[in-house]
């Protein structure tokens, strides 16, 4: 069993049409389904008896925080064979309106995004939905430069749309930083810097950062003994920042 799928783009933005073309080689063919994040979001039945034929699943990328996610196309035939089909997917429905900074909160009970209010936060410019932290700017080095920055693990729990996480356990954040390469966003070179700032109070000190990694993505894991706002920051050729600011809180213990 083969298949296809057509309509994919990445970024992308509102409802994502998915043409998912199966072919059988045994059995006939029986569904298709598309999953988000592993969760399945949309399916479709195929015409009975056949072995070749499409599909179309409608997938709503406004139900995501804007970031990478990951999209995965199964293909079915009668006697429950399967075939995947791996996409990364990036959402991009909020994206930034010139703000040189953008606060946010990272983290909900589903592991998502949740954006803090005020300055452009995704979702109100990014406001109430869940978002994740996206900035730009201009640079020579990387043209409009776009960082975005996640928790990618699950918090404690959400506190005033702040997530809380135990007292020195290491968290995973992850984010992707992409620039503007002949009017077409490309990923940033590998092993670009990324530098990392913590703020408590009114203390800012500059802590170890990290490289950009194959297609512009970028991996940190961090732990922390106290409350703070965590920026993450590239710094272009002519000295511009495009920067992203999670705030955290930190519990001595569960519960």
């Amino acid at each position: 069993m083969s298949g296809a799928v057509g309509g994919y783009r990445s970024p992308a933005a509102g409802t994502l049409q998915l043409d998912v073309t199966g072919r059988a080689t045994q059995d006939p063919l029986l569904d298709a389904s598309a999953a988000v994040d592993g969760a399945q979001v949309a399916s479709a039945t195929y015409c009975t008896g056949c072995s070749f034929a499409t599909v179309t699943l409608k997938v709503d990328t406004t139900a995501y925080p804007d970031g990478p996610h990951h999209l995965t196309v199964t293909i079915r035939d009668t006697a429950h064979r399967s075939y995947a089909i791996e996409k990364d997917l990036e959402v991009w429905n909020h994206p930034p309106t010139g703000s040189p900074t953008a606060i946010m909160n990272i983290g909900s009970d589903s592991g998502g995004a949740v954006p803090q209010g005020g300055g452009n936060a995704p979702g109100g410019g990014r406001g109430g939905a869940p978002g994740g932290g996206v900035e730009g700017a201009s640079a020579t080095s990387c043209m409009s430069p776009r960082l975005s920055m996640f928790l990618a693990q699950k918090p404690l729990r959400v506190s005033k749309g702040v997530p809380v996480l135990l007292k020195n356990k290491r968290y995973r954040f992850t984010g992707r930083l992409t620039c503007l390469v002949s009017g077409k966003r490309k990923s940033a070179a590998e092993g670009t810097k990324i530098s990392l700032r913590n703020t408590v109070g009114r203390k800012t000190v500059t802590k170890p950062g990290t490289k950009v990694g194959t297609s512009g993505k970028i991996t940190l894991l961090l732990k922390y003994p106290s409350s703070r706002t965590i920026e993450f920051r590239f710094t272009a050729g002519d000295g511009k920042t495009s920067k992203v600011r999670i705030k955290v809180r930190i519990a001595q213990r569960k519960g």
